[in-house]
């Protein structure tokens, strides 16, 4: 579903180190979400709210889900959770020279898809256990920064990623409970099946379908039925 763009209120509420001032993903998501009587970075529960909305908390989080395993659990005890998770649809590469001046931008080739999410909830499926706690992807439009300063990956030719940026938010998708992941599984899927006939079905990795069978089986969304080979059987668990 479309996503409507926010106007950041002129007197939002902040607290704590004062995220939005900093120029990133994380902060920008956030410039997106707040709205008048917000506060941001609030202390709750012994942690850090992104942000806190009456007896609503929402916290966004670009990457290493299982980091936020506690954090969340404190918070769903008194709160209703949304966690906002961003998967990069369209990302423009930016290259600037050791004196800052930019010199290309390009469009990646490669395009975010709902089914990366597994690549976190492998290690933290059971992340949304609580009725208290909803994780929600936003497919983004961003731009990411490399500097020619020597010293960033030699993936990149040691050029390092200096900003990450959003520029637009097209759609997102809301998972209540671990059940509701059963619709990224293709219709045409026949069960039993394996690894190899979820990629092939996808179109993604066998490492990838392997991260979503474990991830759902974890869940007990899905079960392991028989090996064929080498190759592991799984059907949608019907007593969940």
């Amino acid at each position: 579903m479309s996503v409507d763009q926010h106007q950041s209120p002129q007197n939002e509420q902040r607290s704590g180190i004062g995220t939005l001032n900093e120029h990133s993903l994380h902060a920008d998501l956030i410039r997106h979400l707040i709205k008048k009587g917000d506060l941001v970075e609030a202390d709750v529960e012994g942690y850090v709210a992104d942000i806190l909305r009456g007896d609503a908390i929402i916290e966004v989080q670009t990457r290493q889900l299982a980091s936020l395993k506690k954090k969340i659990a404190a918070f769903s005890e008194n709160y209703q959770v949304e966690i906002i998770h961003p998967i990069t649809e369209i990302k423009w590469i930016v290259r600037k020279n050791a004196e800052g001046e930019i010199v290309s931008r390009r469009k990646s080739p490669k395009r975010g898809r709902v089914e990366d999410v597994f690549t976190e909830l492998v290690r933290a499926w059971n992340l949304i256990d609580s009725p208290n706690v909803k994780l929600t992807i936003v497919f983004i439009e961003a731009e990411e920064v490399w500097l020619d300063d020597g010293k960033g990956s030699w993936r990149r030719k040691y050029w390092s990623i200096s900003e990450r940026n959003l520029l637009k938010i097209h759609q997102q998708v809301s998972f209540q409970e671990p059940r509701d992941f059963i619709q990224l599984l293709p219709p045409t899927l026949e069960q039993p099946f394996t690894n190899k006939q979820l990629s092939n079905q996808l179109g993604i990795r066998t490492n990838l379908a392997g991260k979503i069978t474990y991830t759902l089986r974890k869940m007990d969304v899905l079960k392991f039925v028989s090996k064929t080979g080498n190759q592991y059987q799984f059907v949608i668990n019907k007593d969940y």
